[in-house]
């Protein structure tokens, strides 16, 4: 019967003199309850509050560290060039699996292709065809109109003062009205005095100043899972061993025949073969850094800064919602790719490769519950005000956030009589085309412009 289900015979002859059984088929021994509520009397408290206590220094030594001991990969076109071309090198580079690398740098390629086409657009809407439309950048024009007629920043592009929140208008609102206003003036000259006072065109100014700083914010929450993972690629990277260690294993149990094994637990050949993250060649290693970590890292960042431009030069209130919405979308096009495009067992291996382990703490599997429970007594001595009281992740992305919206003011903004912020004298672009290294490098290629503005800021 113990043959039957599963244990084995020591001799070839078949007279089991002994008999291997499973560490699955031992009887289990559980701790007597006696021994958890002596436990508990002698802490002083009750045996179900014993038990929490015990459960939470469990929790303790095997949970509060997974934020540190591991990097993993993700689900998506960067993780999948990693890791595809390691699993052809370690089964000795098989053509279908040969195939299948080749594709996840197709798919990478393409991914970098569609985000950089769609940013590099925005930035062509933002700072080439608006300027042909003769628009100033936003700033903080009308932001705290609220303070008007006084405050910093109630002086409109026009001249004018907001006064109040009723003379702000969208560019195209209030473009049309000094349209209509300088047509009238033209045909009824003699008018014109009558026509600048009775008609007022108002002025082109932001709705909220905090919404907009929200939504960037919003924006760069969404970006963050992004950087994480390009981190975690970084550290893999220079982490893994500098050689040719194999990314796959078949792992046939030791204690039965695989046949009557996998009978028993219900597993198939597949199940037996385990993917981990391990050591890869130097070559390896120096293309995956230059090909997937260096611009996807790039990438982050083009898209983080020229999304933070976008959404500052956003009028209205939902008008910065919506595009904070899309822009997050486009965050996310490199999973949708890898989900959509990729082929069944790429998809399978990723979701089943084990993550990196930086840290060994297998040493709290053996804790007995008194050194489990002095854990838990160490802990709660520590002082309320630590710094694994603050959320790193939070304040790393509102430090992300101000530079960002700096960046916007320093690059597009300058300061005004009141102290508020203005756009900057605003001159035509001497080409209808974006140039590439002022998108990828706009400090150190600058777009070239014609020397006279179109428009600078008026006197009041």
């Amino acid at each position: 019967r113990l043959a039957a289900m599963g244990a084995s015979c020591t001799t070839l002859d078949g007279s089991c003199r002994a008999l291997v059984v499973p560490d699955e088929l031992q009887p289990l021994k559980p701790q007597p309850q006696e021994v958890l509520r002596q436990a508990a009397a002698q802490a002083g408290l009750r045996e179900d509050e014993y038990s929490a206590h015990l459960a939470g220094a469990k929790v303790l030594t095997g949970l509060m560290h997974l934020d540190q001991e591991e990097c993993s990969l993700g689900h998506s076109v960067y993780d999948q060039a990693i890791v595809m071309p390691q699993m052809c090198r370690s089964a000795g580079y098989p053509m279908s699996l040969l195939h299948l690398s080749v594709r996840s740098f197709i798919l990478l390629f393409l991914n970098y292709t569609i985000q950089g086409f769609i940013f590099y657009m925005l930035c062509q809407e933002e700072l080439v065809m608006d300027k042909f439309a003769h628009q100033m950048h936003l700033c903080d024009f009308g932001a705290n109109v609220q303070d008007c007629p006084q405050g910093a920043n109630c002086i409109g592009p026009h001249g004018t003062n907001y006064q109040n929140s009723s003379r702000v208008r969208s560019f195209a609102n209030w473009d049309l009205r000094i349209f209509i206003q300088d047509s009238l003036q033209e045909l009824f000259p003699h008018k014109a005095g009558d026509i600048q006072r009775k008609m007022d065109v108002g002025e082109y100014g932001v709705e909220s100043y905090w919404v907009r700083f929200v939504c960037v914010f919003i924006f760069t929450l969404s970006a963050m899972s992004d950087l994480r993972g390009t981190l975690d690629l970084i550290v893999i990277l220079f982490t893994v061993p500098t050689a040719a260690e194999p990314w796959m294993a078949f792992k046939a149990p030791s204690w039965d025949t695989k046949h009557r094994a996998k009978q028993r637990m219900g597993k198939t050949e597949l199940d037996l073969v385990s993917f981990q993250i391990a050591g890869m060649p130097l070559v390896w290693k120096i293309v995956n850094f230059s090909l997937i970590a260096i611009p996807k890292f790039l990438i982050w960042w083009t898209t983080q800064s020229h999304g933070t431009l976008f959404l500052m030069e956003s009028q209205s209130i939902e008008g910065v919602i919506i595009n904070t919405t899309a822009l997050s979308f486009i965050f996310n096009l490199d999973e949708l790719i890898f989900q959509t495009f990729s082929h069944r067992a790429a998809q399978y291996i990723l979701e089943r490769i084990e993550p990196l382990r930086l840290q060994d703490h297998s040493d709290s599997e053996a804790h007995t519950p008194e050194e489990s429970m002095e854990i838990l007594h160490r802990d709660r001595d520590r002082p309320l005000l630590d710094l694994r009281l603050i959320p790193v992740r939070m304040v790393v992305t509102l430090v992300v956030t101000i530079l960002c919206v700096a960046r916007y003011y320093m690059m597009l903004c300058v300061h005004n009589d009141r102290g508020g912020w203005v756009s900057k004298p605003q001159a035509l672009p001497k080409h209808q085309v974006f140039p590439l290294l002022s998108f990828f490098f706009p400090y150190l290629f600058p777009a070239p412009a014609e020397v006279e503005p179109y428009w600078e800021m008026p006197h009041e």
